[in-house]
């Protein structure tokens, strides 16, 4: 019997795992995963090997894990998670994220790469993304339930700023980046999530109602 995903039909939650070495960033992330309503942290793990073996037991929904493991490539832990459970998504979260090229074979299971020194805003987003797709339904295994191409964390920074209402001008006075280049990052986003300029204003205004940002 598969208790994991027993647990799961009968909740309705996605199950995470989350694989970071550093212990305090460890606790934080996962006290931020856990503010979700329809998410669950189900293990943590500080290395590779704990990571393969936390996955290989909970075959969780969605991975949260940093590339630089004192044991290996964090990487190793996201192949291991799609052999028992390729539906599942990733999120990679690094101080190394600028430099991540992402293999052919992880492309259509990467949610984001997040960079450590982003706030934590850009990881909300993606977990609201990911919320948002899975809720139409009840999640049961097998079930294709992430549809949207990853966003960046720039993206997710300025979907989220969207939500509070501000405008390009604002947005990009907040970023210190050009209105232009808001404008930009805005089309990007139209695409990604398959909606229009006026309908992306007001989901993303709807998505922080549904997901308020904790103080």
């Amino acid at each position: 019997m598969d208790r994991p995903s027993t647990e799961r039909e009968k909740t309705g939650e996605l199950h995470c795992v989350v694989v970071e070495d550093q212990g305090l960033f460890l606790e934080i992330l996962g006290a931020v995963l856990n503010m979700h309503g329809g998410l669950r942290v189900v293990g943590t793990a500080r290395s590779v090997a704990e990571g393969k073996a936390c996955c290989a037991k909970h075959r969780p929904d969605l991975l949260v894990l940093d590339l630089v493991l004192a044991d290996g490539s964090g990487l190793d832990v996201a192949e291991l998670l799609l052999q028992v459970n390729p539906d599942a998504r990733v999120i990679i979260v690094s101080g190394k994220a600028a430099e991540f090229v992402c293999p052919r074979w992880l492309d259509k299971s990467l949610q984001a790469v997040v960079s450590k020194n982003d706030t934590f805003t850009a990881l909300r987003v993606q977990i609201e993304d990911v919320l948002g797709a899975a809720r139409p339904s009840v999640v049961r295994r097998g079930e294709k339930i992430f549809a949207h191409k990853p966003l960046t964390s720039r993206e997710g920074e300025i979907f989220a700023l969207m939500g509070e209402g501000l405008s390009s001008k604002e947005i990009g006075q907040r970023l210190h980046i050009s209105e232009h280049t808001v404008h930009e990052h805005r089309k990007r986003l139209a695409v990604k999530l398959g909606t229009t300029g006026n309908e992306l204003a007001r989901r993303a205004i709807e998505q922080r109602q549904t997901f308020p940002a904790q103080g």
